[in-house]
């Protein structure tokens, strides 16, 4: 694996047995157009994870019953986008199993989702990403919704910020795409292969303020689990990314992150984890 460093480990990577998911970091942002600091995220989840109770007592589900697997993170460059592609979809081919990147910029989800080839990318961003370029770049993490969706479908719920001619597209193309005041009436997919991609910017500022580009009114936690929820009871996960994180230590955005994350994978061993 030489595509991969140490780092510190993942407290759910016990190291036995086949695992049930596959977990990494992508310590990219050389494309960030605000707040720098997305390639901390992945250690910094990892540290902030440690301090989280394995028993969900809402799900009644114990994480710790979920065997993930830390390889480490993948070692990136900085600046080249396209190098950056080419390494990721490089170190993730050589996984045969579910897997979890932990970004690092937004644009990571388009390598993982070439690798893991799902029916349908759903999408938890404040941000439409469907830009063609951006600032002359077409692998931005403004454009990544926008290269994904030329491999498979996308659903996106809790953006409330874009361009006009991405809210253009959105409406030419019927893409499903939902703001907070429309989730009440959100359609999600069912029976596909789904990539999750969570982006941390989709909560308000007032859970996660240290993110890459954050919003105003943005979703609360429990919405954001809701959301997951009925796209994980009703799809197969294939695939998942959290990026955005731009928290040097284990800080209120870093534990938000983690705990969004340890619920996801509570979620998923309630509806499809059980051995």
């Amino acid at each position: 694996m030489i595509f991969f460093s140490q780092t510190g480990k993942f407290p759910l990577d016990y190291g036995e047995g086949k695992p049930d998911w596959i977990l990494f970091g992508i310590p990219y942002d050389s494309t960030s157009c605000f707040n720098t600091g997305a390639r901390f995220g992945p250690d910094s989840i990892r540290k902030a994870s440690y301090h989280l109770e394995v028993f969900d007592c809402d799900l009644e589900v114990d994480v710790s019953d979920i065997n993930v697997n830390d390889r480490g993170n993948i070692n990136v460059r900085l600046g080249d986008p396209q190098a950056n592609c080419d390494i990721i979809k490089k170190a993730v081919s050589e996984i045969e199993q579910r897997f979890i990147g932990l970004g690092g910029e937004h644009t990571i989800s388009y390598p993982l989702v070439c690798v893991s080839q799902p029916d349908v990318c759903v999408c938890l961003d404040a941000h439409l990403d469907l830009r063609d370029t951006y600032l002359g770049e077409p692998l931005s993490h403004a454009c990544t919704l926008k290269r994904v969706y030329d491999i498979c479908d996308i659903h996106i719920y809790g953006y409330r910020e874009c361009s006009k001619e991405e809210y253009t597209f959105v409406k030419e193309h019927n893409i499903a795409a939902y703001k907070p005041s429309e989730l009440e009436n959100a359609v999600f997919p069912e029976n596909k292969r789904v990539h999750l991609s969570i982006d941390l910017d989709v909560l308000d500022p007032c859970a996660a303020p240290n993110v890459s580009n954050p919003v105003p009114n943005g979703l609360q936690f429990a919405e954001a689990t809701n959301i997951i929820t009925q796209v994980v009871k009703k799809n197969t996960i294939v695939s998942m990314d959290m990026c955005e994180v731009c928290s040097r230590y284990a800080d209120r955005t870093a534990v938000t992150a983690a705990s969004l994350l340890y619920k996801t994978l509570a979620v998923w061993r309630k509806f499809h984890g059980h051995r």
